[in-house]
Order: structure tokens, then C-alpha cells, then sequence
């Protein structure tokens, strides 16, 4: 007689880890440790940021401020992370904190840069073996002081992680991971990483740098790099449920007289969020996707699309943050108006342009960006269209007739000049006509 037997089907814990890390890098893996701190330091202001205008004006208002640290230290032994972003309770570490994904229903609204609730996590594997964290928190904190391999060796059910309980104190985490794998090693030495680090830090958090947090790396402080935008530019603005989204397009505003690569293309912001930067590519519709493949002549251009939501989860970017679903509801409603606003500007580059080699320095473009404003100004101002500046009227025009070659060989001999060309016989003979029967002006 059948019977109904239930197999075993528990995760591997060993598996898991190995599938959550593959495919995240490690400059991603800390950025993603830098957002838990930033996100518990916007959250006080969390109920102040709930559309892309929201985002302007918490930035513009000089009420707002925040006096939050977050530094970042590593070699080949150790990293360090260490904030004062006020902590996290043991009550939260309890109930959330470590949990891998969020409970159905769990309100997280206060959070703009925690989606799906395995970030911090997933940083932490990928970095070491051992992780150890001390938070402080005004309702009491906590410490942990995990062995990863003896933990994956723990049968137990469900996954748990041993937390033992401080004294209520001022707010701030510091995460220490050691017994570094292998390959984190290496790139943590190789020369290269810590300026990866340090430009993704600066691009990424351009908007919360240094407004809502200070960031330090091996001791040195990040500046924001802020991308600008002409005052004459394109932005349309669209609500699709709990999702508000700003896309501008315009001229960019020369660096050194030149419009460089590396300032041209599109930017799209999650939440403030820099997730793609400069891109050229068929994701933002360069290239069969509503907009000309991408050439030397479209430089000047800069376009942002600003994406803001209480509910992270709505927003277009995939789990790593690093880059957009493009299956997205909310990212295909964007690349329809991203096209739209864009084409004013393309079409005007592709008007005025001649190919001036790598880099491209012209006066009238200028005056035709109007005012430098930062692209997150732009991004979130009212509804407006880019105007193209009027042509100036031509002085010079082109004459061109056909002309028996005996009769211009003749007119050459008759001026003693018999090797003139045709166009040298059309010019001198031009002047004489507009000189003795017309007069010149």
C-alpha cells in the first residue's frame, strides 16, 4: 500500500553561501556593507524622503544634518568597518537583522537602501571566515562572534547565530572579519583595489556624501563625485503606484573646456542610490534600444533617471545593487520616457556636430547647457523641456553652374592667367560683376 513519506529537502548551509557570494565582486560586497550604515543613518529622516522631489529638498535643507562616520579599514589579515550610525538593538539583531530575506508583511519602510534583506550577510560571507560585530544601541546592543565553518557544520534547525547582549549605549557598529578567503586576499593587496573602491564609494553614495554620512577608506576621506548638468534640459516626471521617477536629459557641463566619456551617458539613482553610471549601452537604449548608437558626438549628453519608493523592493535594481532588472515594470515605463526626453537633445548634438576627435570643446554648446546644476538638482525639479538654441543666420552660402570649359579657358587667357581653376575664373569674375555693376556695400 502507497505511503506519503517526507524527504529531507533542509538547505545545505555550505551550498547556500556559495550560491549567495558567486556572483557578487568585492567591491560590491563592501558597498553593501556601507548601505546598512547609510541606511540607519537616513532612517531618522526616512519619513521626509518618499518622493524624488522629497530627495531635493532634505538635500537643500540646511535643518538637516548628520554627523555620521563610517570607516573603512583592510589588509591582508583583517577588515574593518566601523559607523556611528546609531547601532543596531539586540531586540532587532533578534527578530531581523541576521534573518536571510524578510518575513511576509514585515514593515520596512523606514529603509531605503536595506531591498531584500541579505545584503549585509552575503558582504560578510564573502569577505572571511570569522565575523565578529559589536553594536551599540541606546535600548541595549549586542555582540557576535561567528566561526563560519563550525557554523556550517551545525545541523540545527532552524539557522541561528549566538548573540550575547550589551549595556544600553550610544549608537554605532564596528564588523571585524578575519580569516579572509583566499581570493579576497589577493585583491586586497594587488594595488588596484583600493582605488576601485574608493571611485565606486564616490559615484554610488554622490547624493548622501557628505549630507547624511562621512566616509573614510585606509584613513582617507571619499568626496562625492557629482556629475553636472546644463540649466536647459528636458525632465519628465511619472508616478506608477508606490514608485516616483524623474528622468532628465540635457548637455553636460565641460570639465577643462572637454566633454569627457567618462561624464556623458545616462545615470540611474535608486533612492539616491547611483546604480549604473555613464551608460552607453542598449540598457538605456543606445543602439537599437530608441536612441542612435552611442558616438564621440554625443558626449555633451548627460541624462539621470531618479527612481524613489518607501517599498525598495519596486525599485529596478537587482539583488547586488549593482546593476537594473530589466525585466522591471518600473524600468520599462523609464526606458519609454528615457527615449522621449532624449531625443530633443540627440537630435540637436546630431545637428551641430563635427568630429573633432576624443575630445570635444565648443563654445556654443556651452552657452547652450545654460547654468551648471548638479544632476540630482535636475533630476527631481519640475516638469520642463530643453530648448535648442536658434541657429544663427548664415553670412556665407555656396554657388555652384556649369560652364562651357572653352568659355572658362578664355576668360583665364583673356586675364593672362591661363593655369586659374574654375572655381578661381567663378570667384574673380563674381567680384567684378558685384563690384562695377552692383557695388559693394
Amino acid at each position: 500500500m502507497a505511503q506519503t513519506i517526507l524527504v529531507d529537502a533542509s538547505p545545505e548551509k555550505r551550498l547556500f553561501i556559495s550560491l549567495i557570494t558567486r556572483d557578487i565582486s568585492l567591491v560590491a560586497a563592501f558597498l553593501d556593507l556601507i548601505d546598512n550604515a547609510i541606511n540607519s543613518a537616513v532612517e531618522p529622516f526616512s519619513d521626509k524622503l518618499t518622493t524624488a522631489a522629497d530627495y531635493l529638498a532634505v538635500a537643500n535643507d540646511p535643518n538637516i544634518k548628520s554627523d555620521v562616520t563610517i570607516d573603512i579599514q583592510f589588509d591582508k589579515n583583517k577588515v574593518t568597518i566601523k559607523d556611528t550610525a546609531g547601532g543596531i538593538s539586540a531586540k532587532t539583531a533578534e527578530n531581523h537583522v541576521f534573518k536571510f530575506g524578510r518575513s511576509p508583511g514585515e514593515d520596512h519602510e523606514d529603509d531605503r537602501l536595506s531591498v531584500y534583506g541579505i545584503g549585509l550577510k552575503r558582504a560578510l560571507f564573502k569577505l572571511g571566515a570569522r565575523i565578529q560585530m559589536q553594536s551599540d544601541h541606546p535600548e541595549g546592543g549586542f555582540n557576535l562572534d561567528l566561526n563560519v565553518p563550525s557554523w556550517e557544520k551545525d545541523p540545527t534547525q532552524p539557522w541561528k547565530f549566538p548573540i550575547t547582549t550589551r549595556d544600553p549605549a550610544a549608537g554605532g557598529t564596528t564588523i571585524t572579519v578575519t580569516r579572509l578567503h583566499d581570493e579576497v586576499k589577493r585583491r586586497l593587496c594587488d594595488g588596484v583595489f583600493l582605488n576601485q573602491l574608493s571611485e565606486a564609494i564616490a559615484k554610488t553614495y554622490a547624493f548622501y556624501v557628505p549630507k547624511f554620512a562621512r566616509i573614510t577608506v585606509q584613513g582617507k576621506e571619499i568626496d562625492p563625485v557629482s556629475v553636472d548638468i546644463g540649466s536647459n534640459h528636458t525632465t519628465e516626471i511619472f508616478v506608477d503606484g508606490p514608485v516616483s521617477c524623474a528622468v532628465t536629459a540635457g548637455i553636460g557641463i565641460p570639465q577643462g573646456g572637454s566633454f569627457r566619456d567618462r561624464s556623458s551617458g545616462w545615470f540611474v539613482f535608486c533612492n539616491g542610490r547611483a546604480v549604473v553610471s555613464a551608460d552607453k549601452s542598449p540598457l538605456t537604449g543606445w543602439g537599437g534600444g530608441g536612441l542612435p548608437i552611442f558616438q564621440p558626438k554625443h558626449r555633451p549628453f548627460v541624462g539621470t533617471v531618479f527612481i524613489v519608493s518607501r517599498d525598495p523592493e519596486r525599485l529596478p535594481w537587482n539583488t547586488t545593487k549593482s546593476g537594473i532588472n530589466e525585466d522591471s515594470s518600473v524600468w520599462q515605463m523609464a526606458r519609454q520616457q528615457m527615449t522621449a526626453v532624449a531625443r530633443l537633445v540627440i537630435s540637436f548634438l546630431d545637428g551641430r556636430y563635427t568630429d573633432e576627435g576624443t575630445e570635444v570643446a565648443s563654445k556654443d554648446l556651452q552657452e547652450a547647457a545654460g547654468e551648471r546644476t548638479s544632476v540630482i538638482a535636475a533630476a527631481v525639479a519640475e516638469k520642463r523641456v530643453f530648448t535648442p538654441p536658434s541657429k544663427p543666420k548664415a553670412e556665407i552660402m555656396r554657388i555652384q553652374y556649369d560652364a562651357r570649359i572653352a568659355d572658362v579657358r578664355r576668360i583665364a587667357e583673356y586675364l593672362r592667367k591661363p593655369s586659374m581653376s574654375g572655381s578661381d575664373v567663378g570667384r574673380h569674375t563674381f567680384q567684378y560683376f558685384l563690384r562695377n555693376e552692383v557695388g559693394e556695400a
